[in-house]
């Protein structure tokens, strides 16, 4: 999303800017962060027995860690001479790709969501159609807005710099900021109706939820009503953020701590994914595991008997 605080015309000239270091420091450290901790969390549901999740698990992980990957392309080359011209036209690429391939991977999660609670209360599994839309969008996505750049990049490589603030390299010209953009808002907002939806569906089957995923002190575990909330408020900030960014440009004072706090939102993915209870059981080594972990997969409802069984680690996929 860091790709949107870019040049809003030929005022953003390499140079106008005095790139500033420690902000350049703290933008790397944050993005690294927010790497580690990604990598963290998709390595353990990839490689421990007892950590089961969906494509749109995956796929909301793997677009943030090809997000903060992104930003640190430049890492080492972000202040002094230019950088090369290939590695300035591919980050330029990824960073306008990034953010658009983050709001799909939010769309279709919300959408696996829907149709998780959907199929729980009708017992009835997802079409293939569906699925496949849910995994490849954001995906296909990412190229499209990739390949947009990339034309744009080899036709006129002069529009391709690092900066005024040096963190990344961009496009001088707005086109792709505004197609990004437009990407983001309107894909975030179609998230709304959707969560707005799933909210309905749980309130309308309470009863049932309570019934299926009580735990031993009865009704609805708190860990998933509070990450489920989380979920549905995030897409305002991102929205917000998204608007915000259009106000300022390379050289405005606030550009260079607006980038360090959008590069915040990896380490808030990582830790809202990453808090759920089998996530964190694999990591409490100096405990036993008294039985093996089996969420609740939002493609095939689990009948009632396999959510008794073990109830706990059933809404940790949620």
């Amino acid at each position: 999303m860091n790709s949107l605080i870019t040049a809003r015309g030929p005022d953003s000239i390499q140079g106008a800017g005095s790139p500033a270091s420690p902000l350049i420091t703290a933008f790397n450290g944050v993005q690294m962060t927010g790497l580690v901790l990604l990598l963290a969390v998709v390595l353990t549901a990839w490689l421990a027995p007892t950590v089961k999740r969906s494509p749109a698990w995956y796929n909301v992980i793997i677009s943030w860690i090809f997000s903060s990957s992104s930003f640190l392309l430049l890492m080492g080359r972000q202040t002094g001479p230019n950088p090369p011209s290939g590695l300035c036209l591919v980050q330029s690429m990824f960073i306008y790709a990034a953010p658009a391939m983050n709001a799909c991977v939010c769309l279709c999660f919300a959408l696996e969501l829907f149709f998780s609670v959907f199929g729980a209360t009708t017992q009835t599994r997802t079409s293939f159609k569906w699925r496949l839309f849910i995994v490849s969008l954001p995906y296909v996505t990412a190229f499209l807005v990739c390949l947009e750049v990339l034309t744009i990049g080899l036709i006129n490589r002069n529009l391709v710099e690092r900066n005024a603030i040096g963190m990344y390299c961009h496009l001088t010209i707005s086109a792709p900021s505004i197609v990004t953009g437009v990407i983001v808002i309107f894909v975030m907002i179609s998230v709304l109706p959707v969560v707005a939806v799933v909210i309905f569906m749980f309130m309308r089957n309470w009863s049932n939820f309570r019934t299926l995923c009580a735990e031993e002190n009865g009704g609805v575990p708190r860990r998933m009503m509070i990450r489920f909330g989380i979920f549905c408020v995030l897409p305002l900030p991102i929205i917000t953020i998204s608007l915000v960014s259009w106000q300022f440009s390379d050289r405005s004072p606030s550009a260079a701590p607006l980038a360090i706090v959008i590069a915040t939102l990896p380490i808030m993915i990582a830790l809202i994914f990453g808090t759920q209870w089998d996530i964190l059981h694999v990591w409490m080594f100096w405990k036993r595991h008294r039985h093996p972990v089996c969420p609740m997969s939002p493609v095939k409802p689990l009948s009632r008997e396999e959510i008794e069984l073990d109830i706990k680690p059933s809404l940790s996929n949620v």
